[in-house]
């Protein structure tokens, strides 16, 4: 066996990783310890100075029965057998083909010119047009147009340095900061506000918590429902403050708050509103005190544009209808004033004891008077509430709304009820004169004259009193409390010489009952004020006693854990003691200084409510006093049309029996009748018995007796 070169050891090796076979009959079963799918170790190869891989060789041999495998150190060679000998044979005779025998032609010569004689040649035809030069693209001067590019600036390492930390002193927190804190959460989490209440108004001398705590003093006010504290103190903060943060949330504050303000109070609100583009425009509340505010002031504009945000699901919808009705009335829409009532009306259908359905109602009755509708007018009227104030005038105008529909039984029907023994104690002169000329129209002369001298007996006596009255008083507070002794003592049938039924309908004015709310709104608040006292004493003893009670607990405790000093649970409930008895230590010391710091902000508290009181006393005297003379005057005139009524009727009693002697026919005209559904009407012959459910629904059985109407189309003779 010949040996083999590096070459071929190497392609053996190789081979033998792959034909296990060929190694076991070669080498007497020498094997790799490499896997099928996996290359060998690193541990196993080696390289040669020439580069070449090779790995070691192992052989199994059994030994006394056991298989042991040994490293295989001389590997022998291979006999692979020689090479294959290749010897080259002698070349054959090379036998190449015959050469073919070309018989070529004689080349003709051409013929010469003559041989083209007579023959015309045409002229050469024009050449083609050439085809432009393609255009340069790319011009020979555009590299010099190339803007010039400024080199980049290399990036120069930063120097670095060690950095330089200038410590700045940490501040604390002084005592006002502390009771600051202690404060918000009395309010903000105990809700304690009598306790928090005493510690803002500590906090509002100190010029650097002055802001913050005239807020908090404000929604602690709010929170005990002094609602003229509040409102005072966060109009200040919004007014005093250069803080655009703090102004910003007081009027916040006051937007969400405004059904307890004032409705003036929208004058300085709502520019601050525009100031910090707030929304309101899901606020009903203060979209309608925005209303009302600007239609006082006649800033129509405004007031359509408060309007238009409240929809048909909100609770102030019904105001937003009425609003809208004054306000298309005064534009000069009265088609539009009256679908708004009429549109309230029907809403609020489900409940017909709402005053401002009442006020609807009534409004809606003379804006269709003043159309010419006076059937649709006597109808709305009907829908007044019997329980309003409002439901004796609008009884008489409903008379008049008959009169006018020559409706003159249900006229006088309706007015004779008012003068019966139930409306005895009511100031109702204007009813005897629309009964009157009820009764003009019906040519019942003698009923009318009667009902005249009733009036001239029961109100011509008052005429004097009222004079003397307005003549003895002339300060607008005097008004105002004589009003106010009669509602002490109602039960009495005169005050300062004035008729019970002429204080009462002087008293229920509008423009009283609401000043009058307020005040007594304000006395409210003075009660509320008094109970804060009261309450921090209560609060003071508590805790005094707990106090008391922590420290008893707090003496056994460490009894115990003396006699056990390893029990640690002991310590730990004396450290959770003495927590308790510091926390109501603070307490009982806070509840004890609320209680002087409060003294003062309820004494200013309290002076400004007394003086506010009094501002409103006086417009309340004035208004009336307003009214006053406006009852004086109405029933001046009406006493005055007595004289002209009289004449009326005496005149026409005089020509009606002038008829009669004459054999005149009674007129059978029929008149359209204006009522209610016949079941609730009912033609009165009164005897002393009379029915409250009824009152309204009457008309008279006295009959038309007045002359036959004569055609204007008959030709009389």
């Amino acid at each position: 066996m010949k040996n083999l070169g590096l070459r071929q050891i190497f392609t053996a090796t190789l081979f033998c990783t792959t034909s296990a076979g060929f190694l076991s009959e070669a080498l007497g079963e020498p094997i790799l310890l490499v896997t099928e799918k996996a290359r060998p170790s690193d541990a196993n190869l080696k390289i040669k100075t020439s580069l070449v891989p090779t790995f070691e060789v192992y052989q199994k041999k059994t030994i006394n029965g056991k298989i042991e495998t040994f490293k295989i150190k001389n590997i022998p060679a291979l006999n692979i057998g020689s090479e294959r000998k290749v010897q080259a044979s002698e070349l054959s005779p090379l036998y190449l083909p015959s050469s073919t025998v070309l018989n070529l032609k004689p080349i003709q010569k051409s013929k010469p010119l003559e041989l083209f004689a007579g023959i015309v040649f045409k002229e050469k035809e024009a050449p083609l047009a050439t085809v432009n030069l393609a255009k340069a693209l790319v011009q020979s001067n555009g590299i010099t147009k190339i803007p010039d590019l400024k080199p980049i600036e290399l990036i120069t390492t930063p120097p670095a340095s060690d950095p330089i930390v200038n410590l700045t002193p940490l501040k604390e927190m002084n005592a006002n900061d502390y009771k600051l804190l202690q404060a918000l959460i009395f309010l903000e989490s105990r809700k304690q506000y009598e306790m928090a209440m005493g510690l803002f108004a500590e906090l509002m001398e100190d010029p650097v918590h002055r802001i913050e705590a005239l807020y908090n003093y404000a929604m602690t006010a709010k929170g005990l429902e002094l609602n003229s504290e509040f409102r005072y103190y966060m109009i200040l903060v919004a007014q005093e403050s250069k803080s655009k943060i703090w102004q910003e949330k007081a009027t916040e504050a006051l937007v969400r708050n405004i059904s307890i303000l004032e409705k003036s109070d929208i004058g300085l609100i709502d520019p601050l509103v525009v100031k910090y583009d707030l929304d309101t425009t899901h606020n009903d509340d203060y979209q309608i005190t925005r209303a009302k505010y600007y239609s006082d002031i006649g800033q129509l504009g405004l007031v359509e544009d408060s309007l238009l945000s409240i929809n048909d699901k909100s609770p102030r919808y019904l105001e937003s209808l009425l609003l809208k009705s004054l306000l298309s009335y005064r534009q000069g829409q009265l088609d539009e004033a009256i679908e708004s009532l009429e549109l309230l009306v029907k809403a609020s259908e489900s409940n017909k004891t709402l005053q401002i359905r009442n006020v609807a109602a009534l409004t809606l009755a003379r804006m269709q008077f003043q159309k010419g509708l006076f059937k649709e007018s006597f109808q709305s009227y009907i829908h007044i509430d019997k329980t309003s104030p409002l439901w004796l005038q609008a009884m008489i105008e409903s008379s008049w709304t008959q009169i006018l529909a020559q409706d003159y039984e249900g006229a006088t029907g309706n007015m004779f009820s008012l003068h019966t023994d139930f409306f005895k104690n009511a100031f109702v002169p204007e009813s005897y004169v629309v009964r009157t000329v009820g009764y003009l129209n019906l040519c019942q002369y003698g009923d009318g004259a009667m009902v005249i001298n009733e009036m001239k007996k029961k109100y011509g006596p008052w005429k004097k009193r009222l004079e003397q009255y307005i003549a003895n008083n002339k300060e607008s507070l005097k008004y105002y409390e004589t009003v106010k002794s009669w509602i002490k003592n109602s039960d009495l049938k005169e005050m300062d010489e004035l008729p019970r039924s002429f204080i009462v309908e002087l008293a229920r004015h509008p423009s009283f009952i609401n000043i009058q709310k307020q005040i007594n709104n304000y006395e409210d608040e003075i009660v509320r004020f008094n109970k804060i006292a009261l309450t921090l004493v209560k609060i003071e003893r508590n805790t005094l006693s707990q106090k008391n009670a922590i420290q008893k607990e707090l003496n056994e405790v460490k009894a115990k854990s003396l006699k056990d000093l390893k029990n640690t649970k002991a310590a730990e409930e004396v450290q959770l003691t003495e927590k308790k008895l510091l926390s109501y230590g603070i307490q009982y010391r806070i509840a004890q200084k609320a209680r002087d710091s409060i003294k003062n902000v309820r004494t200013l508290g309290l002076q400004r409510i007394d003086k506010e009181k009094n501002n409103m006393r006086l417009v309340a005297g004035n208004n009336l006093q307003t009214h006053f003379k406006e009852m004086l005057g109405n029933l001046n005139k009406v006493l005055d049309q007595n004289e002209i009524l009289s004449y009326e009727l005496y005149s026409g009693a005089g020509e009606h029996l002038r008829y009669q002697l004459a054999g005149g026919d009674i007129n059978s005209k029929e008149h359209p009748e204006l009522k209610v559904q016949d079941e609730k009407s009912l033609n009165w012959k009164f005897k002393g018995e009379f029915w409250e459910d009824e009152v309204g629904h009457y008309r008279s059985s006295l009959k038309n007796v007045c002359p036959k109407e004569e055609n204007s189309n008959e030709v009389k003779n």
